[in-house]
Formats: C-alpha cells, structure tokens, sequence
C-alpha cells in the first residue's frame, strides 16, 4: 500500500487527535446510574444514621441497668447499650467502654454531634468509664447509669457529667 505524504500528514493528524480524545475522556468524571436508587452525599448519609442512632437508643429509656447485659431482653450496662445501638445500625465498635474509646475518631466538645459517643472517667472506676450516646438537644446523652436505675437520657451540663467528661468519639 503506497501513502502519499498528504495522506500520512492526514493520518497521523487523526491518530493523534484519537489519542488525545481517548485521554481526556480519562479526566471527566464517571457516574454510574443504579435504577431504583438515587446519588446522596456522604454527609447526608452519615447525618441520617447518626439520627437513626439517637432514635434506636431513645427508644431504650427505661430498659434496666444490668452489669454486662447488651440486649433489650436483658437490660443494659453503658458500654452494652452503645454497643447494641450500634450493632442495630450494622456499625462495630467494640463491647467495653475502655475499648469504645479507641474506636472512630476523636470529636472535640465544641464539635460533637448526635450519634457520637461520650466519655466520663469517674473515680474508682478501675480502666473502665462510663459511655453513652450524645443526642443533639443541647447537651444530652442517653446512657445506662448503675445498678437499680435505668437507661436514661440525661444533660451533660449536670455538674456530674460535666466534672468528669473526658471525651467523644465519632464512629458514623
């Protein structure tokens, strides 16, 4: 096959502009579509379940305390409550509230949002603290104090919880 130079030119002109053209196609951004379901942002997703969180453990006001219970059947401990909320939601952090601290990330006081979890070290405690989940309005947290009494939600301003606040964590 003979080519002529104007040809070539011709030839090289469209080889090089398909090869430019291939490239850019790299640089736009790829949706995919999925019938039935919609595009929602991350944020929007994370507020939803947060919501959710605060919902699933406001519904357990008035469940009893039980050292080392973890259901609705048997009543809860602090960490057994943020526990079991968060298992209902598909989202694991671990069983013990010294353990709970590690997991997600750390959230400032000025930051915190519903559906975090809250942290108190009180005295005579051992390594373990007290846990429960913030709710948004204001300055509350739902949780299962002690023996004898039952899950609550409670102010984080109450000179108690304030006193021995040491932290939240953000796991949504």
């Amino acid at each position: 096959m003979i080519i002529h130079r104007n040809n070539r030119r011709e030839l090289l002109l469209c080889a090089f502009f398909l090869c430019v053209s291939f490239f850019l196609t790299g640089c736009g951004k790829t949706v995919v579509s999925i019938p039935g379901q919609s595009h929602v942002p991350r944020s929007s997703v994370s507020s939803d379940k947060m919501r959710s969180v605060v919902s699933v453990a406001r519904s357990q006001i008035g469940k009893p305390y039980q050292w080392g219970g973890a259901s609705p059947s048997r009543g809860f401990d602090c960490s057994g409550l943020v526990w079991w909320v968060f298992d209902q939601h598909g989202i694991k952090v671990p069983r013990v509230s010294w353990q709970q601290i590690e997991a997600g990330r750390p959230v400032h006081l000025s930051k915190i949002k519903a559906g975090d979890i809250v942290f108190f070290k009180i005295p005579g405690g051992g390594k373990s603290l007290h846990t429960g989940i913030y709710t948004g309005d204001g300055s509350f947290f739902v949780h299962s104090p002690k023996s004898g009494h039952h899950v609550r939600e409670e102010s984080m301003n109450n000179n108690y919880w304030r006193k021995y606040y040491i932290g939240a964590r953000r796991v949504i």
